[in-house]
């Protein structure tokens, strides 16, 4: 009879997983042992802390649109590698946690490690279960077998998510029976399910209400990258003339240079976008939770249902309506919603000659917007001021690159002052939205695009909680680019505390290039921004993960130019 061990790499096979992050631990090193013979199909990344090997898979999940697996002791599965379960969770990214209790066999006694739930233990089960979809408890080795087909299986089926294959000692290493009911079968068969769409009769209500609207507007969120339906929300805005904005984690749902966009809306948003918002009549939500950060705060001006049409897109009959009550919730997978949409669309030949002055006005909207330009931004320094940073990364690098956000005021000046050139072009964390997600994420995500250009733009802060991952990188030859903004403080932290009353803000200062050079890595600081579009070059055409530390001035706040919340009393 097999092994549970050999069964459940079996069922990575079937299921047509590419990628192992994780750290050889507990009962784990049995499935780890049996990988070492399938390298050929499935890859182990070894990495330096569980914590990263849930970015990498986070980040691997959206870009690629599966899972990739997670491994290591329970313990330490269920503490370091939660921030990216939650971040997961919370962006709907598929992935699959596999771990142990490692509870020695008996329970009952006292143990090390043990995640049993038993008294004297750590109850996993229950942690796995606050920030999974699914989770299963094996107690047999049939059942560590039967519960990771389930688990692939919950992790993309509807909403995407992470899952969980939670395993006692005994489970792992015995025997499987594969002669006696419950049967085993092949994985694949599991996953070969179609995405859901929505009703026809509510399509066509969906076309009805924008063939009386005058100044429609598309917000494009997350579920438009989760979904890949970049060409058809394109497709459907060119039909009706549409202007499209995103949310923060909808940024590069459509390219910025398109006619139509009107770039990010909300607090870090663009003017643009958050007037044009406010200007619709109609407001087409797909994918999009509309957060307090889209709609700042809630801001009447620029959401009000009062005095606006809402249709909203999204796969979870739950968020649809949540935020915000809607005229009509689409209740489907963005992409077969989209396309249902387009379909139904060329049926009706929508007359968009009421809607040709809203239309024509978007561009004269951006002029006056200050769309994606700043004076600073063509303005170099010594230090570097952030938005020249922004200003020659866009200069520089290719449209095609990825980018990789973090936390803090690095990734407001990035989402605020970036035009994204191309479709699925950013990645941020907006579930937890916490320090340190970019510089892992971006060695996830080169796995996905090798021959694009991938750049983690982060904060010293976050690139100190993560820098492990240039380690990993240089392991397995992926080159990808670090740009450190480095303030030698939590920018965010110190900007919002009061002069002279500073605490717990500051750093010593650090050269983090030096740091990256030590593990193996291409690295270079600079204070003046005039030497920076050659050591994007240099970090380039070095083959090797690179690392730039740019010194950045202190005093440009994104409170400069941030919206506002709405007071009582406004008109």
């Amino acid at each position: 009879m097999p092994s549970a061990s050999e069964m459940i790499v079996q069922t990575l096979e079937e299921a047509g997983i590419e990628y192992v992050f994780g750290i050889p631990g507990g009962g784990t090193g049995q499935i780890f042992q049996i990988l070492e013979t399938k390298q050929d199909r499935i890859k182990t990344i070894l990495v330096r802390h569980e914590q990263v090997a849930a970015i990498m898979a986070d980040a691997y999940g959206r870009a690629a649109g599966k899972p990739a697996a997670i491994m290591g002791q329970g313990l330490f599965m269920g503490s370091n590698a939660t921030f990216g379960i939650m971040e997961a969770m919370l962006s709907s990214s598929p992935m699959l946690v596999i771990t142990d209790t490692s509870d020695g066999g008996a329970a009952q006694r006292p143990a090390n490690q043990s995640g049993a739930g038993e008294y004297g233990s750590i109850d996993l089960q229950s942690i796995f279960k606050s920030m999974t979809k699914y989770t299963t408890l094996a107690t047999s080795p049939k059942e560590a077998v039967l519960g990771t087909q389930m688990a692939i299986k919950h992790a993309v089926s509807g909403r995407p998510g992470p899952t969980t294959v939670l395993m006692r000692s005994a489970a792992i290493g015995g025997q499987v029976d594969v002669e006696s009911p419950p049967f085993i079968h092949n994985a694949a068969g599991f996953l070969n399910t179609a995405k859901p769409a929505s009703a026809p009769v509510d399509i066509q209500r969906a076309i009805q209400i924008l063939s009386e609207s005058r100044k429609p507007v598309i917000i494009a969120g997350n579920g438009v990258h989760v979904a890949r339906a970049h060409a058809q929300l394109q497709e459907l805005a060119e039909q009706w003339g549409i202007p499209v904005a995103t949310s923060y984690k909808g940024k590069s749902a459509i390219s910025e240079d398109h006619p139509l966009a009107l770039g990010m809306v909300g607090t870090y948003g663009q003017e643009t976008a958050n007037k044009a918002v406010g200007d619709a009549d109609t407001v087409l939500v797909i994918g999009a939770l509309l957060r307090s950060q889209e709609t700042v705060g809630e801001r009447p001006d620029i959401f009000n249902p009062a005095r606006q049409r809402i249709i909203q897109i999204d796969i979870d009959e739950r968020n649809a309506g949540w935020s915000f009550p809607v005229e009509l919730g689409l209740i489907g997978d963005a992409k077969a919603v989209l396309e249902q949409l387009v379909e139904a669309s060329k049926s009706t030949a929508p007359d968009n000659s009421g809607r040709k002055e809203w239309t024509d006005s978007m561009p004269g909207r951006r002029d006056t917007g200050d769309y994606h330009d700043y004076p600073d931004m063509h303005e170099d320094s010594s230090p570097v001021k952030p938005q020249r940073l922004i200003a020659q990364l866009q200069a520089t690098m290719g449209p095609s690159t990825i980018y990789t956000l973090d936390a803090g005021n690095n990734r407001t000046w990035m989402a605020h002052l970036y035009r994204a050139q191309k479709a699925n072009t950013f990645y941020s964390p907006g579930g937890t939205a916490g320090m340190g997600w970019a510089l892992p994420a971006a060695v996830g995500l080169k796995l996905v695009y090798p021959d694009q250009p991938v750049v983690a733009v982060t904060g010293d802060g976050g690139y100190m909680m993560t820098v492990n991952a240039i380690s990993t990188a240089v392991q397995y030859d992926l080159p990808i680019i670090c740009v450190v903004f480095n303030n030698n403080s939590l920018g965010m932290v110190n900007d919002h505390q009061p002069e002279g009353h500073k605490i717990a803000s500051e750093f010593y200062p650090t050269n983090n290039a030096t740091v990256a050079e030590g593990m193996g890595a291409w690295g270079i600081q600079i204070n003046d921004s005039k030497d920076l579009p050659d050591a994007l070059r240099a970090a380039q055409a070095s083959g090797r993960p690179a690392v730039i530390d740019v010194l950045i001035d202190p005093d440009p706040s994104p409170d400069d130019w941030r919206a506002g919340a709405w007071r009582a009393g406004q008109t």
